[in-house]
């Protein structure tokens, strides 16, 4: 008998179905992590850990409790205007989902993969074949032909668009835009602006280790009253010496790594004082009148 048919203005796009699960998977993922960030205050998270398809079960039977029995949508499918309806073979209108189709939806999509999820741990513990060789050879079988009927029916969803489940076949349900459908509107603002800050992170990346900064520094600092008190105070820092260090040629003071990483970094060292330049280290000599008066 054939299904009744949902106007060209009410097909939903593959996409927006397939972005409909995705939000749904993303929600329930949200959900578990505060749920796993609450036991974790509360030191319950050994309880998550030993009973954790339980609660994901609990969440999905949660969600569909407060938003699929009353407004036939997943959340997913809401955030994208989409909405369930019957399809069933012999009806001649669109129609809501009914009760019926509703719990069938309940035991497909929540209680059925929980008891399968738990008869997979089940077996990953304690091997069948112990006292029953055959089960584990079904449980096999059933999960391959269950592994290819999903394969199948993705594989005709994306060729007409219909049922990207399988047990949207099962419970006779099709979702449609119930307003008609909209424009699809893609922003790509944040994407514009995440483009843009990486490509400014790696080129700063790439050029920082080809900038001199104790240069730069030094061409934006000015010297403070105190330097000109004589030959007490470096005069690249314009504090008290640490391993005081007397340029030869001009007799003015520098800490010894002040001195060391100009002429190593840059080749020369200027003297502030006297623009007298220094290109070897050779030319420092420790400042010894100095030294006492720095250990005070």
């Amino acid at each position: 008998m054939d299904e009744p048919k949902i106007p060209n203005g009410n097909l939903p796009l593959r996409v927006n179905q397939l972005d409909a699960e995705a939000s749904d998977e993303f929600i329930h993922e949200i959900i578990l992590e505060k749920l796993r960030d609450v036991l974790k205050y509360l030191q319950l998270s050994n309880v998550f850990t030993s009973y954790q398809l339980e609660v994901d079960a609990a969440i999905k039977f949660g969600l569909w409790w407060v938003v699929f029995r009353k407004q036939h949508s997943t959340l997913g499918q809401q955030l994208l205007d989409l909405e369930y309806t019957s399809v069933r073979p012999g009806a001649k209108t669109l129609s809501a989902i009914t009760r019926v189709q509703s719990l069938l939806y309940l035991i497909c999509n929540v209680i059925t993969p929980y008891l399968w999820a738990r008869l997979r741990k089940l077996q990953a513990i304690r091997s069948f074949s112990d006292f029953n060789p055959h089960l584990d050879k079904l449980i096999t079988i059933l999960q391959t032909t269950w592994q290819y009927v999903n394969l199948l029916n993705f594989v005709t969803f994306l060729y007409n668009g219909q049922f990207l489940h399988v047990y949207e076949r099962i419970c006779g349900m099709r979702s449609f835009h119930p307003k008609g459908k909209q424009l699809r509107e893609v922003g790509f603002e944040f994407s514009n602006r995440e483009i843009m800050w990486h490509g400014f992170t790696e080129f700063m990346t790439f050029l920082l280790p080809y900038i001199n900064m104790r240069k730069v520094k030094t061409m934006f600092t000015f010297s403070s009253a105190k330097s000109s008190d004589g030959s007490k105070f470096c005069k690249e820092c314009d504090s008290y010496p640490t391993n005081p260090t007397r340029v030869a040629d001009c007799s003015h003071i520098y800490c010894y790594h002040c001195a060391a990483s100009l002429v190593t970094t840059d080749g020369a060292l200027e003297c502030k004082a006297c623009n007298v330049k220094i290109t070897s280290l050779g030319n420092l000599e420790r400042a010894q009148h100095l030294i006492s008066l720095v250990d005070v």
